[in-house]
């Protein structure tokens, strides 16, 4: 299972990502993120809540950040797959 908050300031959206970003969550996150991002000139995903990233998850958020979406809040470990480690 997987939450999404989302924060709206004047320049901003936040997405609080709680839970596992693994299987139908993926494609779930990709939209709230995508919708975000059409709102918003600067999107951040708050990372700080997520248990568990499958590598389709990996894929999106390495593409995501791509895309200038910032990341926050992610572990050490999640960093580490995204800057490149092997999930």
């Amino acid at each position: 299972m997987l939450r999404i908050t989302i924060t709206r300031s004047a320049d901003a959206g936040t997405l609080k990502v709680e839970g596992r970003l693994a299987g139908l969550w993926v494609s779930e996150l990709s939209r709230a993120a995508t919708a975000a991002r059409a709102e918003r000139p600067r999107v951040v995903l708050d990372l700080g809540e997520v248990t568990f990233v499958d590598s389709e998850g990996i894929a999106l958020l390495r593409a995501l950040r791509e895309g200038g979406i910032a990341l926050a809040g992610c572990s050490s470990f999640v960093a580490s797959l995204i800057d490149g480690g092997r999930p």
